[in-house]
């Protein structure tokens, strides 16, 4: 079971940039069926000025998962959150729409064989 986060704009159907999410919806994907399932949320305890990009305190909130779903991210903050084991998937639209492209694209790599 890996968790997945995707950072969120307050009307929680919209993925914004890392840097300045309020919080981070978290699912829990079964790479072997390909569910997925709503976990819980995380708010980043960072300012929630709307000019605020605070990505240290968004990376700390989400340290223990596998995937981070943004819009945008910084170079710097993109680095760190890979150096924690994370991997970074920039795309942008709605959650159920990023969701659906997630797991087809994961359905299609298992179905690779390599020689």
């Amino acid at each position: 079971m890996e968790k997945i986060a995707i950072a969120v704009r307050e009307n929680g159907k919209k993925v914004e940039h890392f840097g300045k999410c309020e919080y981070f919806i978290i699912y829990k994907y079964d790479e072997k069926t390909h569910d997925i399932e709503y976990n819980n949320v995380i708010y980043s305890s960072k300012s929630h000025d709307t000019d605020s990009e605070e990505w240290e305190k968004s990376a700390d909130s989400i340290d223990g998962v596998n995937i981070v779903i943004c819009e945008k991210i910084g170079l710097k903050a993109k680095a760190e959150v890979e150096r924690r084991g994370i991997k970074v998937i920039e795309s942008e639209g709605f959650i159920e729409d990023i969701l659906d492209d997630f797991i087809n694209k994961e359905i299609k790599k298992d179905k690779v064989i390599l020689p």
